[in-house]
Protein backbone atom coordinates (compact mmCIF):
# COMPACT_ATOMS: atom_id res chain seq x y z
CA UNK A 1 0.00 0.00 0.00
CA UNK A 2 1.06 3.70 -0.01
CA UNK A 3 2.03 5.31 2.92
CA UNK A 4 -0.60 7.70 4.35
CA UNK A 5 0.47 11.16 4.01
CA UNK A 6 -1.93 14.51 3.14
CA UNK A 7 -0.19 13.89 -1.12
CA UNK A 8 -3.10 13.24 -3.59
CA UNK A 9 -1.75 12.56 -6.56
CA UNK A 10 -3.26 13.68 -10.03
CA UNK A 11 -5.40 10.96 -11.41
CA UNK A 12 -4.69 11.43 -14.88
CA UNK A 13 -1.03 12.42 -15.06
CA UNK A 14 -0.40 8.46 -15.76
CA UNK A 15 2.11 7.12 -18.38
CA UNK A 16 -0.82 6.18 -20.91
CA UNK A 17 -1.19 10.65 -20.88
CA UNK A 18 2.76 10.76 -20.97
CA UNK A 19 4.36 11.22 -24.41
CA UNK A 20 7.90 9.70 -24.42
CA UNK A 21 9.17 11.23 -27.21
CA UNK A 22 13.21 11.37 -26.35
CA UNK A 23 12.25 9.91 -23.34
CA UNK A 24 11.63 6.28 -24.40
CA UNK A 25 14.45 4.29 -21.98
CA UNK A 26 13.50 5.86 -19.21
CA UNK A 27 9.46 5.52 -19.56
CA UNK A 28 10.56 1.82 -20.27
CA UNK A 29 12.63 1.78 -17.18
CA UNK A 30 10.42 3.13 -14.82
CA UNK A 31 7.61 0.82 -16.25
CA UNK A 32 9.64 -1.78 -15.26
CA UNK A 33 9.78 -0.93 -11.69
CA UNK A 34 6.17 0.40 -11.70
CA UNK A 35 5.22 -3.96 -13.16
CA UNK A 36 7.93 -5.87 -11.02
CA UNK A 37 8.83 -3.94 -7.87
CA UNK A 38 9.27 -5.69 -5.03
CA UNK A 39 10.78 -8.21 -7.84
CA UNK A 40 13.01 -6.10 -9.29
CA UNK A 41 16.46 -7.82 -8.82
CA UNK A 42 15.23 -10.66 -10.49
CA UNK A 43 14.30 -9.75 -13.92
CA UNK A 44 16.46 -9.76 -16.56
CA UNK A 45 16.11 -5.61 -17.69
CA UNK A 46 16.64 -4.41 -13.92
CA UNK A 47 19.76 -6.47 -13.70
CA UNK A 48 22.16 -2.81 -14.40
CA UNK A 49 19.63 -1.58 -11.82
CA UNK A 50 20.45 -3.76 -8.92
CA UNK A 51 24.11 -3.87 -9.91
CA UNK A 52 24.50 -0.20 -8.80
CA UNK A 53 25.96 0.55 -5.53
CA UNK A 54 22.66 2.06 -5.48
CA UNK A 55 19.52 0.70 -6.55
CA UNK A 56 18.77 5.48 -7.72
CA UNK A 57 17.40 6.35 -10.72
CA UNK A 58 17.89 10.39 -11.00
CA UNK A 59 15.53 12.01 -13.57
CA UNK A 60 16.88 15.82 -14.42
CA UNK A 61 15.45 18.42 -16.45
CA UNK A 62 13.97 22.14 -15.89
CA UNK A 63 10.28 22.97 -15.35
CA UNK A 64 7.38 21.70 -16.90
CA UNK A 65 9.01 18.86 -18.93
CA UNK A 66 7.40 15.54 -17.14
CA UNK A 67 9.37 14.94 -14.05
CA UNK A 68 6.78 14.73 -11.82
CA UNK A 69 4.34 13.47 -14.38
CA UNK A 70 6.66 10.47 -14.48
CA UNK A 71 6.75 10.10 -10.62
CA UNK A 72 2.82 10.04 -10.69
CA UNK A 73 2.68 7.38 -13.15
CA UNK A 74 4.96 5.52 -11.83
CA UNK A 75 3.03 5.55 -8.13
CA UNK A 76 -0.23 4.87 -9.97
CA UNK A 77 1.28 1.45 -11.06
CA UNK A 78 2.61 0.24 -7.57
CA UNK A 79 -1.10 1.93 -6.04
CA UNK A 80 -2.45 -0.05 -8.64
CA UNK A 81 -0.40 -3.27 -7.45
CA UNK A 82 -0.50 -2.14 -3.97
CA UNK A 83 3.26 -2.01 -3.70
CA UNK A 84 4.63 -0.22 -0.49
CA UNK A 85 5.37 3.16 -1.44
CA UNK A 86 5.66 6.75 -1.21
CA UNK A 87 5.63 10.12 -3.37
CA UNK A 88 7.02 13.31 -1.61
CA UNK A 89 7.21 16.45 -3.14
CA UNK A 90 10.10 18.31 -1.02
CA UNK A 91 9.48 21.66 -2.36
CA UNK A 92 6.81 21.04 -0.19
CA UNK A 93 9.80 19.98 2.92
CA UNK A 94 8.60 23.13 4.74
CA UNK A 95 4.88 21.47 6.29
CA UNK A 96 7.07 18.41 7.39
CA UNK A 97 9.74 17.46 9.53
CA UNK A 98 13.38 15.75 8.30
CA UNK A 99 12.34 13.17 10.13
CA UNK A 100 9.41 11.93 7.77
CA UNK A 101 12.11 10.29 5.87
CA UNK A 102 12.86 7.90 8.70
CA UNK A 103 12.22 4.22 8.24
CA UNK A 104 10.90 4.96 4.34
CA UNK A 105 13.77 1.86 4.00
CA UNK A 106 11.31 -0.66 4.37
CA UNK A 107 9.29 0.46 1.58
CA UNK A 108 10.24 -1.26 -1.79
CA UNK A 109 10.00 2.28 -3.89
CA UNK A 110 10.79 5.51 -2.88
CA UNK A 111 9.97 8.32 -5.07
CA UNK A 112 11.26 11.80 -3.91
CA UNK A 113 10.27 15.05 -6.44
CA UNK A 114 12.82 17.97 -6.43
CA UNK A 115 15.45 17.35 -4.06
CA UNK A 116 17.05 20.09 -5.21
CA UNK A 117 14.21 22.30 -3.32
CA UNK A 118 15.85 20.82 0.25
CA UNK A 119 19.78 22.09 -0.56
CA UNK A 120 21.51 24.64 2.03
CA UNK A 121 19.27 22.63 4.83
CA UNK A 122 21.10 20.96 7.23
CA UNK A 123 18.89 18.89 9.05
CA UNK A 124 17.28 17.69 5.41
CA UNK A 125 20.64 17.47 3.59
CA UNK A 126 21.50 15.09 6.62
CA UNK A 127 18.54 12.93 6.99
CA UNK A 128 18.26 12.34 3.04
CA UNK A 129 21.81 11.17 3.14
CA UNK A 130 21.40 8.78 6.11
CA UNK A 131 18.19 7.47 4.52
CA UNK A 132 20.48 6.58 1.39
CA UNK A 133 22.68 5.01 3.27
CA UNK A 134 19.95 2.63 4.68
CA UNK A 135 18.75 1.68 1.70
CA UNK A 136 22.13 1.05 0.55
CA UNK A 137 22.68 -1.36 3.47
CA UNK A 138 19.38 -2.91 2.55
CA UNK A 139 19.28 -3.12 -0.99
CA UNK A 140 15.50 -3.98 -1.14
CA UNK A 141 14.23 -0.54 -1.85
CA UNK A 142 14.46 0.99 -5.42
CA UNK A 143 14.69 5.14 -5.11
CA UNK A 144 13.23 7.35 -7.51
CA UNK A 145 14.66 11.05 -7.32
CA UNK A 146 14.11 14.14 -9.58
CA UNK A 147 15.89 17.58 -9.55
CA UNK A 148 16.41 20.48 -11.91
CA UNK A 149 20.25 19.66 -12.27
CA UNK A 150 21.79 16.57 -12.69
CA UNK A 151 23.06 15.49 -8.58
CA UNK A 152 26.76 16.68 -9.34
CA UNK A 153 24.90 20.27 -9.97
CA UNK A 154 23.01 20.36 -7.27
CA UNK A 155 24.59 23.11 -4.39
CA UNK A 156 24.28 20.83 -1.46
CA UNK A 157 26.07 21.46 1.58
CA UNK A 158 26.85 18.05 2.05
CA UNK A 159 29.64 17.06 0.14
CA UNK A 160 29.14 13.15 0.72
CA UNK A 161 25.25 13.54 0.17
CA UNK A 162 26.09 15.00 -3.44
CA UNK A 163 28.68 11.69 -3.80
CA UNK A 164 26.04 9.33 -2.66
CA UNK A 165 23.45 10.62 -5.42
CA UNK A 166 26.16 10.02 -8.19
CA UNK A 167 26.47 6.36 -7.67
CA UNK A 168 22.87 5.96 -8.69
CA UNK A 169 21.84 6.72 -13.17
CA UNK A 170 20.95 9.89 -14.23
CA UNK A 171 18.21 10.58 -16.83
CA UNK A 172 17.95 14.17 -18.42
CA UNK A 173 14.35 14.08 -19.48
CA UNK A 174 13.87 15.88 -22.86
CA UNK A 175 11.55 18.64 -23.83
CA UNK A 176 8.88 17.85 -26.04
CA UNK A 177 8.89 19.89 -29.32
CA UNK A 178 5.53 21.69 -30.77
CA UNK A 179 4.20 18.22 -32.64
CA UNK A 180 4.54 16.19 -29.26
CA UNK A 181 3.56 19.16 -27.47
CA UNK A 182 0.25 18.46 -29.59
CA UNK A 183 -0.18 14.95 -28.97
CA UNK A 184 0.05 15.53 -24.86
CA UNK A 185 -2.61 17.34 -25.44
CA UNK A 186 -4.51 15.54 -27.36
CA UNK A 187 -3.93 12.73 -25.11
CA UNK A 188 -5.20 14.76 -22.15
CA UNK A 189 -8.51 16.01 -23.76
CA UNK A 190 -9.33 12.55 -24.57
CA UNK A 191 -8.45 11.14 -21.43
CA UNK A 192 -10.36 14.10 -19.95
CA UNK A 193 -14.03 13.25 -22.31
CA UNK A 194 -13.55 17.02 -24.02
CA UNK A 195 -13.77 17.76 -27.26
CA UNK A 196 -11.18 20.15 -28.93
CA UNK A 197 -10.53 20.90 -32.62
CA UNK A 198 -7.56 20.49 -34.12
CA UNK A 199 -7.69 24.35 -34.67
CA UNK A 200 -8.39 25.36 -30.90
CA UNK A 201 -5.05 23.09 -30.42
CA UNK A 202 -3.11 24.72 -32.63
CA UNK A 203 -4.31 27.97 -31.66
CA UNK A 204 -3.36 27.34 -27.90
CA UNK A 205 -0.10 25.73 -28.60
CA UNK A 206 0.21 29.59 -30.66
CA UNK A 207 -1.02 32.08 -28.40
CA UNK A 208 -0.16 30.47 -25.15
CA UNK A 209 3.05 29.43 -22.93
CA UNK A 210 4.64 26.28 -24.16
CA UNK A 211 5.44 25.54 -20.93
CA UNK A 212 3.91 21.64 -20.77
CA UNK A 213 2.49 22.14 -17.07
CA UNK A 214 1.46 25.62 -17.84
CA UNK A 215 -0.57 24.22 -20.70
CA UNK A 216 -1.76 21.60 -18.61
CA UNK A 217 -3.68 23.98 -16.49
CA UNK A 218 -5.23 25.88 -18.81
CA UNK A 219 -6.81 22.64 -20.47
CA UNK A 220 -7.98 22.11 -16.66
CA UNK A 221 -9.20 25.97 -17.05
CA UNK A 222 -10.88 25.64 -20.54
CA UNK A 223 -12.42 22.29 -19.23
CA UNK A 224 -14.14 24.11 -16.30
CA UNK A 225 -15.27 26.79 -18.96
CA UNK A 226 -16.47 24.48 -21.56
CA UNK A 227 -18.71 22.71 -18.67
CA UNK A 228 -20.14 25.67 -17.30
CA UNK A 229 -20.99 26.94 -20.38
CA UNK A 230 -22.26 23.43 -21.85
CA UNK A 231 -19.80 23.97 -25.35
CA UNK A 232 -16.76 22.59 -26.73
CA UNK A 233 -13.51 24.39 -26.72
CA UNK A 234 -13.11 26.58 -29.58
CA UNK A 235 -10.66 29.46 -30.93
CA UNK A 236 -13.48 31.34 -29.88
CA UNK A 237 -13.62 30.37 -25.85
CA UNK A 238 -10.08 30.00 -25.69
CA UNK A 239 -9.24 33.40 -26.63
CA UNK A 240 -12.03 34.78 -23.61
CA UNK A 241 -10.07 32.21 -21.59
CA UNK A 242 -6.66 33.74 -22.53
CA UNK A 243 -8.10 37.24 -21.85
CA UNK A 244 -8.99 36.21 -18.47
CA UNK A 245 -5.27 35.35 -17.75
Amino acid sequence: MQLSLPVSLPADETFDSFVSANNRQLVTLLREIGNQAPYWQRIPSLTALAAQPLPLINLFGGSGQGKSHLLYATAHMLSARQVSHIYLNLQQHAAFKPCILDGLEALHVIALDNIHAISKAPAWEEALFDLINRVTENRQTVLLFSARQPPRRIPFNLPDLQSRLQWGTSFAVHQLNDNQRKQALILRSRQKGLQFSDAAIAFLLHHYDRNLTNLMQMLERLDTRSLQEQRRISVALIKRELSRS
